[in-house]
């Protein structure tokens, strides 16, 4: 949820509280202003009927209205009614409805004898009035809320704005193309210092960045050159007729080390740019070609192993994904079914519409299944595995989406990809 959704939600509460509080206070002062003017005016009626029986020593005249009436009859002796105030509901025939009044008895004395007077007072006019005042209120009490509502919303969409503007900008910032983070100047204290703080940062994390790429790029260039000449000493080493067979031994494996150095060199290499999403060219590319061609260019590879390739199932599925990087992530799946096979064993690769799957016999992992993706970890010791195809393979997987996964059943590995992330 947005924040100014949550602090406009968070002001209606409060307000629609206030007013609920407010409202049945209300109710409540005016009910009870409203008894208490009632009450008033029942025994004013009250004294009246005294002092005329005082005056005239006989009892007034009996009248009745609609909003009122006065009911007077002999009452016993032996138990008179003092005073009682009540509420009561007298039914109109007028109106076919009940009507409530305030009520008063009392007993008044006329030569020595009780009567039972009984004083009714309508309260409908005083209903009518508090409910068109509660109306009046419940609408007052809407517009303020629906007001209330859309001056916070507008209002603190203006006094965000510039934190939404920074927002955006931050969003569109690339690391790798550079252009410094344009942030628009802010008169609020803690946006102008948060734009600091953030070009500062940003700032910061460029020249890191590229400090770090220039010295990566430099570190690879000067170690592949004197790679390349100390693996064309070797080779010539290694074609000298004079060579015992201990020091042909030995300079196969140091043949065989530094070419593996080589190897890790590119692939960390290749790791690092596919971490800084430098590769941005995508193209729509036909996986089940790709995986054909994979298949024959690893033929013979397969073949010195003594494992059989079983005829590839494979749907037509395209792709969108930086071509080179499809062929590193088919490539080192393939070999790593190789690598990490047993003699004789067989691969069987399989793509469908939102999977891919290549299958290779073999014995059990070493370790946990959820360290196979990581660097420099592999099942086995396979002799010439760099432990890094397969991080590999995962990191193009974040890159585009897509979820690898892992599965041994019945001596067999199962390595898939999940082409598009659900």
């Amino acid at each position: 949820m947005r924040l100014l959704t949550k602090t406009s939600l968070y002001y209606l509460l409060v307000s629609l509280i206030v007013f609920l509080v407010g409202g049945i206070s209300f109710y409540k002062i005016m009910q009870t202003e409203v008894y208490d003017e009632v009450d008033d005016q029942l025994f004013t009626d009250k004294e009246n009927i005294f002092e005329y029986i005082r005056e005239h020593n006989r009892l007034p005249n009996v009248t009745s209205g609609i909003s009122e009436a006065i009911i007077v009859r002999e009452a016993e002796a032996v138990t008179p009614t003092i005073e009682e105030l009540a509420d009561t509901l007298i039914f109109s025939t007028y109106d076919q409805e009940y009507i409530p009044f305030r009520r008063l008895t009392f007993t008044a004395y006329q030569n020595g004898k009780p009567y039972e007077y009984t004083i009714l007072k309508s309260l409908i006019d005083f209903q009518d009035l508090f409910e068109s005042t509660m109306l009046a209120m419940g609408w007052i009490l809407l517009l303020l809320l629906v007001g209330l509502g859309l001056v916070n919303f507008f209002v603190n969409q203006y006094i965000w704005r510039h934190f939404y503007e920074t927002l955006n900008a931050v969003k569109r910032y690339n690391l790798s193309q550079y252009s410094p983070l344009k942030l628009m100047r802010s008169n609020t204290t803690e946006f102008q210092e948060l734009n600091e703080v953030l070009q500062a940062m940003t700032d910061k994390i460029h020249s890191d960045y590229f400090n770090l790429k220039e010295f990566t790029e430099n570190a690879s260039h000067e170690i592949q050159t004197p790679l390349a000449i100390v693996n064309s000493k070797l080779e010539l080493f290694m074609q000298s007729e004079d060579l015992t067979q201990q020091q042909a031994k030995m300079l196969e494996d140091m043949y065989a080390s530094t070419s593996r150095l080589s190897r890790l060199n590119k692939s960390l290499i290749l790791l690092t740019r596919i971490e800084n999403r430098e590769f941005k060219e995508q193209e729509q590319v036909p996986l089940h070609e790709l995986v054909g061609e994979q298949l024959e260019q690893l033929q013979e590879m397969a073949d010195m192993r003594g494992l059989s390739l079983l005829p590839p199932q494979l749907a037509p599925v395209y792709i969108n994904i930086n071509r080179g990087l499809a062929e590193v992530l088919v490539s080192n799946l393939l070999i790593n079914a190789i690598r990490h096979n047993q003699d004789g064993g067989h691969i069987q690769v399989t793509l469908e519409k939102e999977k891919l799957c290549v299958s290779n016999t073999g014995e059990a992992l070493q370790g946990p299944p959820d360290q196979l993706f990581g660097r420099f970890m592999s099942g086995d010791n396979a002799s010439g595995s760099l432990g890094i195809g397969l991080a590999l393979v995962k990191k193009i997987c974040e890159l585009y989406g897509m979820v690898p996964s892992y599965r041994y059943a019945d001596g067999t590995h199962s390595l898939c990809i999940s082409l598009y992330h659900k």
